[in-house]
C-alpha cells in the first residue's frame, strides 16, 4: 500500500498546533529529532498516541488529505495503459482512451499474474528502453493471460503489433522517473482533491512538501497548474470532476522534514493510514484507537471527500466485509 498526503492547516492555528506538537512529544517522551510513524508504531500505545494528536489537529480545524493506492494495482493499470494505448496500438480506436471501466477490468485481470507483473515492474525500474523483441514477448504473455478473462478479441490486439508500435511502447520504460512511479499518480489525484475542496470556499494555500529528488519535471508540471482559471479548466471523467488548474495555490516549496513539524505530522498521518489499510486488506482486526480514528476519517470522507482509495475491487469488498462501512455506526444516536 502507498499513501501520499498531509494536513490542510489554517494559518491562524499554526502557532497553537506547534505548541500542541511540543506538548505531544513531551507527553509521550518522543525525544528523537524527527517525529516518524515508524518510531510511534513500535510503541504499545502507538495508535493511542496517534489518536491523541489526530484529535488535536481536528480540534484546530486541520483537515487530512490523502490518497491510498495499492502499488500492484497501479502497476497493473500502468501495464494496461502501455499495451492498450491507442497512440501505440493501431488495433484500438481513439475512443478507447476513455474506456475506463474496460481498462479497470483489464487491470484486475493482470493482477492474477504476479510473476508477469513483476517482470513488467523490473523493466520499469531499469529506466531504459527495452528492445522490440522483449516488448513483443511481454505483450504475447499478457495476451495469453487475458485470453480467458477478457476474450480472444482483446488478446488478439496484443498479438499483431508491428515494429513501430513495439518501439513506441518501449519508450514508456525509458520515461522520466516520475512517470514510472506511484508518486506520479498520487500527486495529481491529491492536487485535484485539494482544488475541489478549496475552490468553492475561496481559500488560498501554500503547499509545503517533503523534499523529493529526481522529480523536478513532476514538480514543474504541478507548479504549472498554479494559474487562474479560464472557465474551461475542468472536465467530468467517468463521473468524477477533474481540474487542470489550481488558482487557489500560491506556491509549492520543498522542505526538510527534520525542520518542518507539519511535514512530520504528514508522516504520522500517512504511516497510520498505510498501517490501517494494510491490516484491512489482510483481514486483521483494528484496535479501539485505530477504529476511532477511522470513524473520524469516514465522516471526513462523507463531509469533505478529503481522501480516496485506488485499490482492486476485491480489496474494497474485503474491507466492506470486515466492517469498514460499519464504522459510521459510532456516530449514530
Amino acid at each position: 500500500m502507498f499513501v501520499h498526503g498531509g494536513w490542510l492547516i489554517p494559518s491562524s492555528n499554526q502557532d497553537a498546533l506547534l505548541a500542541a506538537v511540543a506538548a505531544f512529544r513531551e507527553r509521550y517522551r518522543l525525544n528523537a529529532p524527527e517525529l516518524k510513524w515508524q518510531q510511534l508504531a513500535k510503541r504499545d500505545n502507538g495508535s493511542a498516541a496517534f489518536r491523541d494528536i489526530f484529535q488535536t489537529l481536528l480540534a484546530n480545524a486541520a483537515v487530512p488529505f490523502f490518497q491510498v493506492m495499492d502499488k500492484n494495482y497501479i502497476l497493473a493499470a500502468k501495464a494496461v495503459e502501455t499495451f492498450f494505448d491507442p497512440e501505440y496500438n493501431p488495433c484500438l480506436p481513439t475512443e478507447f482512451t476513455s474506456a475506463y471501466d474496460v481498462k479497470k477490468n483489464l487491470a484486475e485481470g493482470f493482477l492474477l499474474a504476479p510473476d508477469l507483473l513483476s517482470m513488467f515492474a523490473d523493466m520499469l525500474r531499469a529506466g531504459v528502453e527495452p528492445g522490440p523483441a522483449q516488448i513483443e514477448k511481454l505483450a504475447l504473455q499478457f495476451a495469453d493471460l487475458i485470453q480467458e478473462s477478457s476474450g480472444p478479441a482483446r488478446a488478439e490486439m496484443l498479438r499483431h503489433l508491428g515494429p513501430e508500435s513495439l518501439a513506441d511502447m518501449g519508450r514508456e520504460f525509458g520515461a522520466d522517473v516520475w512517470m514510472r512511479t506511484t508518486l506520479g499518480h498520487s500527486m495529481f489525484a491529491l492536487m485535484n482533491q485539494l482544488e475541489q475542496f478549496l475552490r468553492p470556499r475561496g481559500v488560498g494555500i501554500e503547499i509545503v512538501h517533503d523534499n523529493i529528488v529526481r522529480f523536478d519535471e513532476l514538480l514543474g508540471l504541478v507548479r504549472g497548474m498554479f494559474r487562474e482559471s479560464d472557465g474551461r479548466d475542468s472536465v467530468v471523467i467517468n463521473g468524477a470532476l477533474r481540474y487542470f488548474s489550481m488558482p487557489t495555490v500560491d506556491s509549492l516549496r520543498l522542505g526538510d522534514s527534520k525542520e518542518e513539524p507539519f511535514i512530520q505530522l504528514a508522516d504520522l498521518l500517512v504511516g497510520f493510514v498505510r498501517t490501517v489499510f494494510t491490516k484491512l486488506r489482510r483481514g486483521e482486526r483494528l484496535d479501539a484507537d485505530e477504529r476511532a480514528v477511522c470513524g473520524d476519517l469516514v465522516m471526513l470522507h462523507h463531509e469533505f471527500y478529503s481522501w480516496d482509495v485506488n485499490v482492486p475491487k476485491a480489496t474494497l469488498e474485503q474491507m466492506a466485509g470486515i466492517g469498514w462501512a460499519d464504522l459510521k455506526q459510532r456516530f449514530l444516536p
